[in-house]
């Protein structure tokens, strides 16, 4: 599939070749006419521009292809490579790409009623099935605790809002404050939750019927060498780079100031990314999206370049990315735009060397040499 995805530049320099090879005969009759020489008319057709521009981008390409895949990133087809070197926009989403993805729970406030391990052994029962780092960090808390994963019916995931399922007949939802609200559950521990949210953690409500049980405190550590991974990739020409999340606004803004982005969005849908997406390219940006999950999965499909980062990305993100580092080091993005603008140059190159030897030789054998 790969080989089928070829870059524009690729396309012009197969339409040329097509186009340059009437010319060679036009030649070639052209010298025998004016020399009588059959031999110089035949240098006509083997000296061609045809072959080496083809050949030329194409090796380029294919080099560059597998050169990243030596390094762990896969690059699915060479007109990435030329969207890489050709972006000025880079969108980044937080959990698991700017923070490495495997947060811990820090804090635990309950309601008078509840003790913090049923609060965790009623919460990793509606996060059992669920991958989002989130959960994760829920279910390895209870593990650590020795708690119990309680018998539970059927879990309903609701995206970038969180799950729900019941207990013994009673419903628990487990997610942030909109899931909660839209359920007409009363938010109460506002002002603990807030002490929470000034220590940078990400919080997640935990409700039985109409009732909140409590609240758990979240937090995920940066990702190492992510601000070096951003200043690299402005030096490699990218003007504006913005952080989409579906978290919360308070999260958001404390991961914006650590990593030095542009701007920033929070408490995102997945559809709100994607459409954030199409704004900027309306605005004739070429856009980056790099991304490791199920909400990054339609942002990712629409930029001009969707990377999925690290080695937990989930299917989704990397069956729609259209860059997938395997590796969990940042500078690895940097990387690749590097690797991109080289292939770029080269391939400019390896034109600019095709016609000046071809011609030279055209008219070295046309004179008889």
């Amino acid at each position: 599939e790969a080989a089928c995805n070829k870059a524009k530049v690729q396309d012009y320099a197969d339409k040329s070749a097509k186009y340059l090879i009437p010319f060679n005969f036009y030649l070639a009759g052209e010298t025998y006419e004016a020399t009588k020489s059959p031999t110089r008319a035949l240098n006509m057709m083997v000296i061609d521009y045809s072959c080496g521009i083809k050949l030329s981008t194409a090796t380029a390409f294919s080099a560059t292809i597998n050169n990243a895949v030596k390094n762990g990133i896969l690059i699915k087809g060479g007109n990435y490579i030329e969207a890489l070197a050709e972006a000025d926009t880079l969108i980044l989403d937080k959990t698991g790409t700017l923070t490495e993805g495997k947060p811990e729970v820090l804090d635990i406030v309950t309601a008078q009623d509840i003790t913090s391990r049923e609060l965790i052994e009623i919460a990793s029962a509606a996060e059992e099935t669920s991958s989002h780092p989130m959960a994760s960090a829920i279910q390895s808390k209870a593990k650590s605790e020795g708690i119990k994963i309680p018998m539970h019916g059927e879990i309903i995931t609701h995206i970038a809002k969180g799950v729900e399922t019941n207990i013994d007949g009673d419903i628990i939802r487990v997610g942030n404050k909109t899931f909660l609200k839209e359920n007409n559950i009363e938010i109460t521990l506002e002002d603990e939750a807030f002490n929470l949210k000034k220590k940078g953690q990400s919080i997640i409500y935990v409700a039985r019927n109409e009732e909140l049980l409590g609240v758990i405190g979240i937090q995920d550590k940066m990702r190492e060498n992510m601000k070096k991974s951003l200043n690299n990739v402005r030096y490699q020409g990218v003007d504006e780079i913005l952080l989409l999340t579906g978290d919360l606004e308070d999260q958001a803004s404390i991961v914006a100031s650590k990593v030095g982005v542009d701007g920033y969005e929070a408490e995102l849908l997945p559809e709100d990314k994607a459409k954030t997406i199409l704004k900027l390219q309306s605005k004739n940006s070429k856009v980056i999206m790099v991304g490791d999950g199920i909400n990054d999965a339609p942002a990712l499909a629409y930029a001009d370049v969707g990377v999925s980062l690290g080695g937990g990305c989930t299917d989704a993100a990397i069956e729609t990315s259209d860059v997938v580092i395997q590796t969990d080091d940042p500078m690895a993005l940097p990387a690749v735009m590097n690797l991109s603008k080289k292939t770029m140059k080269v391939v400019k190159e390896n034109f600019g060397l095709v016609i000046g030897i071809n011609t030279l030789g055209l008219v070295f054998s046309a004179a008889g040499v």
